[in-house]
């Protein structure tokens, strides 16, 4: 008797076992019946792969967009969740898009504004502009550029731009009685630009007059003569 009752056991464990077992595989089966495989998207357009994913019950979501060499603008270069895994219906399939590739021109030493008409020109557009002061180029003209010429993903090009040099003040030297080729030699040490006015070989008149306050760059008009006594 002890060993029917034993088997009885037995009997319903195992008839526990295995309705669990096809429990399971039933539950397995209504749900791989609610997923369904992830089509390829690489290298579609935006509304092929939208179409394929509605027909399959799914959604498309755009992450971001970068650059991929082999890869046109404006398709799609990956996705989140290969082709032909297997995914809920209902779900989002995360892409990103390729960006447009730019070829960037040489800009160092162009006047800012020539610069942005040509970018604009291209589709693209000036992104940071830092304005420094330089001894050697001229002001608004560009110093440097990032990135470099060459081929880029992104429309933007930063630029540092010149503010010209810094402004340095000091008093207007004594011209007068100078020969011109001393008044050059000393301006242009100076920064200064002379402006010759009449003809001769020493300079008789000067404006601003000696001691006044001037900046580099600045214009200092000079009037030639024949020095002391006879002067025109």
């Amino acid at each position: 008797m002890f060993k029917n009752f034993f088997k009885l056991i037995i009997y319903f464990l195992v008839f526990v076992f295995l309705g669990v077992i096809v429990s399971l595989l039933i539950f397995q089966i209504i749900d791989f019946d609610k997923t369904v495989k992830v089509p390829l998207l690489t290298g579609k357009s935006i509304s092929e792969a939208k179409r394929l994913l509605n027909d399959r019950g799914l959604s498309l979501v755009i992450e971001d967009r970068d650059y991929d060499p082999e890869i046109s603008a404006e398709l799609i270069i990956r996705q989140d969740i290969e082709a032909n895994e297997r995914v809920k219906k209902g779900a989002g399939i995360r892409v990103f898009i390729g960006k447009e590739k730019f070829a960037i021109p040489y800009f160092e030493g162009m006047d800012v504004n020539d610069v942005e008409l040509t970018l604009k020109k291209r589709g693209m557009e000036i992104g940071k502009i830092t304005s420094v002061h330089s001894d050697t180029v001229e002001i608004n003209r560009v110093i440097t550029q990032r990135p470099l010429p060459g081929y880029f993903s992104d429309g933007k090009v930063n630029l540092i731009v010149s503010l010209g040099p810094y402004d340095v003040s000091y008093r207007c030297p004594m011209f007068v009685n100078m020969t011109v080729d001393e008044a050059r030699k000393i301006a242009g040490a100076l920064g200064l630009k002379l402006v010759e006015q009449k003809e001769g070989r020493v300079i008789v008149l000067q404006k601003p007059e000696a001691g006044a306050i001037i900046k580099k760059g600045d214009s200092v008009e000079i009037t030639l003569g024949r020095g002391w006594g006879v002067w025109f």
